[in-house]
């Protein structure tokens, strides 16, 4: 709508939706307006007429480039969107991404100016980004939600701790393995592993019996798919790092994303998970490139890459649980 007004245009590139989307919600948390095309655009729309309708007002602009560079903002038509954004003397603030490896290469009218990088925890990349946009700093006590974007920052550890239920630990081998149903990709906005033991530590679960309750984005699909008993791979770094077992069919939803109560039934033991076989040697394929935590379903006839290396379902589910066995057998000294 043209009378709406924005405090920020989120410039990015498709490929990182899910990331900017996480963002877009912690800007909003924080009393700030962000235009995104997938919240704006009319279904049919054209979406430069749309912008055009609001680039007057907007106060500033932010440029993400994550792990995919820089994408299709670089058209001429978003250059010179954001070349009437430099004219008008609003902030044009470039936001590297949690999963960028390295410094990006960088059309001119960017390099000479100060990054918000969400790979690092300090400065605070959020204090930053609201700073950038506002012209004001705000302190940390100031802002909702203010660190590195993760599924940690939704959850309170001691109201949590109160409520993780109440289940023995569980080992794979126990399991049943024609459960082995989903896949969910996962990752660490800033880089590293989700749910170690630590992490999940923090988030106030039990180590003990390796429960915690996982995190689906509100834009992402498969939250109510998988049932109680259900088990489910976790990938991430293109490699396999955990199974776990759904422990009800309680789907928790608040403004922040979708949660529910799992068991840890198979962890890798490696010291170090970047040396874990790539997910393709564990899978026998590679999956889909998606954001957000999507569960993909290995029953669903839309999973393409699945289907095409698995003729059968109980075949993959023998090869993966003696692959995942395999790899945390003590190796001899």
């Amino acid at each position: 709508m043209a009378d709406q007004q924005f405090d920020v245009f989120l410039c990015h590139n498709s490929e990182d939706k899910p990331a900017v989307i996480e963002i877009a919600q912690q800007l909003q948390q924080n009393n700030l307006k962000p235009w995104l095309d997938v919240w704006e655009l009319q279904p049919g729309a054209i979406w430069q007429f749309a912008l055009e309708q609001q680039i007057e007002s907007i106060g500033a602009a932010a440029v993400f480039v994550g792990q995919q560079g820089l994408g299709p903002w670089q058209s001429e038509e978003i250059y010179a969107f954001l070349q009437e954004f430099i004219q008008r003397g609003c902030p044009v603030i470039p936001v590297m991404l949690p999963n960028v490896p390295k410094q990006p290469r960088l059309p001119i009218f960017l390099k000479n100016r100060h990054w918000v990088d969400f790979r690092l925890q300090d400065p605070d990349p959020l204090v930053q980004l609201v700073w950038g946009v506002t012209g004001i700093k705000p302190g940390n006590e100031k802002l909702k939600t203010a660190q590195t974007i993760s599924p940690t920052v939704e959850t309170d550890s001691q109201a949590t701790a109160l409520l993780v239920p109440n289940v023995p630990r569980k080992e794979l081998h126990e399991c049943d393995r024609s459960r082995i149903l989903y896949l969910k990709n996962i990752k660490d906005p800033a880089g590293g592993w989700s749910y170690t033991l630590d992490h999940i530590r923090r988030m106030g679960g039990s180590i003990e019996s390796g429960v915690f309750e996982m995190y689906w984005l509100l834009t992402s699909k498969g939250a109510k798919s998988a049932k109680q008993g259900d088990l489910m791979i976790l990938n991430q770094h293109a490699r396999v790092t955990h199974i776990v077992e759904m422990l009800d069919d309680d789907v928790r939803r608040n403004k922040n994303g979708y949660f529910r109560w799992v068991r840890i039934v198979w962890l890798a033991k490696a010291s170090d998970w970047h040396q874990l076989p790539h997910q393709e040697e564990i899978l026998g394929f590679s999956p889909p490139r998606f954001g957000g935590g999507t569960a993909y379903s290995f029953s669903s006839p839309n999973f393409r890459k699945f289907r095409q290396a698995w003729e059968h379902l109980s075949e993959f589910q023998l090869h993966v649980v003696n692959r995942l066995q395999e790899l945390n057998e003590p190796t001899s000294a």
